[in-house]
């Protein structure tokens, strides 16, 4: 069993990170990075299925649950919060360390798996679909106005303090979870108490920065990303969702689901049945591939050992 969760503070340069911790630090690393608009609680259920060997450790993104934002008028782009995630590598003081991202994780994995060679020692990826997200030269004005110029012309709102936020009843926000996420019952009220706080009066108020809804993505083509990523040398996982690939998610860049795409012959691909959540609401459809992966790599996965 992994020793119960720690939480505490890291201080970046713009105010405090907030990370999760479970296991002993004793053990090797793994950084969990969660997607838009998250929190380290919804890896609270694969967590609980994983082998206790390793130190887990989830930051929350800035303008995310218990970290702080970013200082008022500064545009939120994917480099900045990789940076975030250099933060709490230098913490720590790791030399190399684990990764699991899902959704918006996903891509800042991939960017600083990039940026910073040599420090991931692995890679899970659950559902990357904003990972594999492109731009075709043809679309790159609509790029543009999509983040910069809608950006200006609602900075008031994307601007706004927290106390301006909306209220909603409780019942109103776990059915807008479920409506967006896909997430019910228990999972979505712990996954609600980490992102929102009581106002009273029976009403809560999420406490998300409103600009990590418009995050910036790199404009990239999908020739250019195949050429990034398949040539990263880190052994990876990725675990994509069935309703991902009924939407099309990743027709763009089919080699995200080509193992024979990756020349170091280090990429692996599950397809588990399920939405874009799904490590949260059903983790037990991806735990045991996720631990053999932890455990023997990808020669795991090609079951060449066993548990």
């Amino acid at each position: 069993m992994l020793d119960s969760e720690k939480e505490w503070f890291i201080e970046a340069p713009w105010g405090r990170i907030c990370v999760v911790a479970w296991g002993s630090c004793f053990n090797p690393p793994v950084l969990l990075v969660h997607g838009a608009v998250d929190s380290a609680a919804s890896w609270r259920p694969i967590i609980e299925r994983l082998p206790d060997r390793f130190y887990y450790i989830a930051m929350e993104l800035p303008g995310n649950a218990h970290s702080d934002w970013f200082p008022p008028g500064v545009m939120m782009s994917a480099h900045d919060l990789v940076y975030s995630m250099e933060v709490v590598r230098r913490h720590f003081r790791w030399k190399t360390f684990g990764f699991m991202g899902h959704s918006l994780g996903t891509l800042l994995g991939k960017v600083y798996n990039l940026s910073y060679p040599d420090r991931m020692s692995f890679v899970v990826d659950f559902d990357p679909t904003p990972a594999y997200a492109t731009v075709r030269p043809d679309q790159f004005a609509a790029w543009y106005h999509y983040y910069f110029t809608r950006y200006y012309q609602k900075y008031h709102i994307y601007n706004s303090p927290k106390k301006n936020a909306p209220k909603y009843t409780r019942e109103k926000a776990l059915s807008m979870l479920e409506h967006n996420r896909g997430l019910t019952g228990a999972v979505a009220s712990m996954v609600l108490d980490r992102i929102s706080e009581p106002v009273g009066e029976g009403l809560v108020r999420y406490i998300y920065d409103q600009r990590t809804k418009t995050v910036i993505f790199p404009p990239n083509t999908s020739e250019h990303l195949q050429k990034l990523y398949t040539n990263l040398k880190t052994p990876t996982l990725t675990i994509v969702a069935t309703e991902s690939l009924e939407r099309g998610a990743y027709k763009a860049t089919p080699f995200a689901l080509d193992e024979t795409c990756y020349p170091n012959k280090n990429y692996r691909v599950i397809t588990v049945e399920g939405k874009h959540d799904v490590h949260v609401m059903h983790p037990e459809r991806m735990a045991a591939f996720v631990e053999l992966f932890l455990v023997y790599g990808v020669d795991g996965l090609d079951r060449k050992a066993k548990l």
